[in-house]
């Protein structure tokens, strides 16, 4: 699959910042990690920890009980409760008990003989400690599936809403494993979309729709470089990057043009250079640049092309921009083409 990014400014005239990203890292943990900016975002959180020895270890698994502490902290949940779980093998002096018999109360894990603290967390545990834990509305419209997930499964339900609302993806394009251990990484990069997800959900960005039982305005891939961006923007002096919803609307369509017309340029034969694009669609300013990809997999690694590329790093480390808009696309053969819009406002 042939790679490939292209950038456009929002005029010559402005003095690009000459600036270096520099980020802390564990040692074991490469900035070409998929899961590298969830890691570091949830290790400033206080959500996840590295070891003593300045690892991560993110190729770990997680135990039932670590996951539990991640979740409690993650979704801040009041530990001062009085319930007591059945539980015969968590204790009241086990190191995850109040965060376990908290989210028990919640309905995150089942209350019944034995929690199994130390056993590693499946795929399939995952998704529904997740999906409970942040309130995810579980609808039977099974607009994916996976043909490891039957029906039958007793974990379906939790895998096919967090499919579909983009917290989660399969192994493979028709596979989900569940029965496959959850690593540290992977549970940084799900607790993080599930964030983001939530954070959508709290500012109407996403609602859920009770006669269709469907969530709408899930966000793509591409949502997972906002952050990204922000992170790379922010250790750079030059401040965070707002989404603005217009801006993302046009970002899509651009990418939608592209797949459907079979092209890769800043000037769409639709629409184009992007200012006059977002002219024409009533955007309030003509002050938008753009940085384009296609082929790239991941947001990790379309957001490490971008930074590699000098044009590109200058363009989205421009300090005068103040939103983000972002549209993702595949053809239909399922090769991806990235957008970033970027302006002032």
């Amino acid at each position: 699959m042939k790679k490939t990014i292209t950038t456009t400014l929002i005029a010559l005239l402005f003095l690009l910042p000459v600036s270096t990203v520099q980020a802390n890292h564990f040692s074991d943990l490469s900035k070409y990690h998929f899961a590298y900016y969830s890691i570091h975002n949830l290790s400033k959180a206080e959500i996840l920890n590295g070891y003593s020895n300045g690892k991560f270890g993110p190729n770990d698994n997680v135990t039932r009980a670590q996951a539990a502490l991640i979740l409690a902290k993650t979704l801040k949940i009041d530990l001062t409760t009085n319930y007591k779980p059945k539980f015969i093998d968590v204790p009241p002096n086990h190191y995850a008990y109040k965060e376990i018999a908290a989210l028990t109360e919640k309905g995150v894990f089942a209350d019944v003989k034995k929690f199994n603290p130390d056993n590693p967390l499946s795929r399939a545990q995952m998704a529904k400690i997740i999906v409970e834990g942040f309130d995810i509305i579980v609808d039977t419209n099974d607009e994916t599936s996976f043909k490891d997930v039957p029906l039958k499964h007793w974990a379906h339900s939790y895998i096919i809403t967090m499919a579909e609302v983009n917290i989660t993806r399969g192994i493979t394009t028709s596979t989900f494993q569940p029965e496959t251990l959850v690593t540290r990484a992977q549970l940084a990069a799900f607790i993080e979309r599930s964030m983001q997800f939530a954070e959508r959900t709290k500012t109407k960005a996403i609602s859920y729709d009770q006669i269709n039982k469907k969530y709408l305005g899930v966000t793509s891939v591409v949502y997972d470089t906002i952050p990204m961006i922000n992170e790379i923007r922010q250790a750079a002096g030059v401040g965070k990057l707002k989404e603005d919803s217009a801006l993302t609307k046009i970002a899509q369509l651009k990418a939608k043009d592209m797949a459907q017309n079979n092209y890769f340029d800043h000037t769409s034969p639709s629409y184009g250079l992007p200012w006059e694009m977002a002219i024409d669609l009533g955007y309030p300013t003509n002050q938008v640049g753009e940085n384009l990809a296609s082929g790239y997999i991941t947001a990790n690694e379309t957001v490490n092309a971008w930074m590699e590329s000098k044009g590109h790093k200058n363009n989205l480390l421009l300090e005068s921009y103040t939103v983000i808009g972002v549209g993702y696309m595949e053809d239909s053969d399922g090769f991806p083409y990235w957008v970033h819009m970027y302006a002032i406002r």
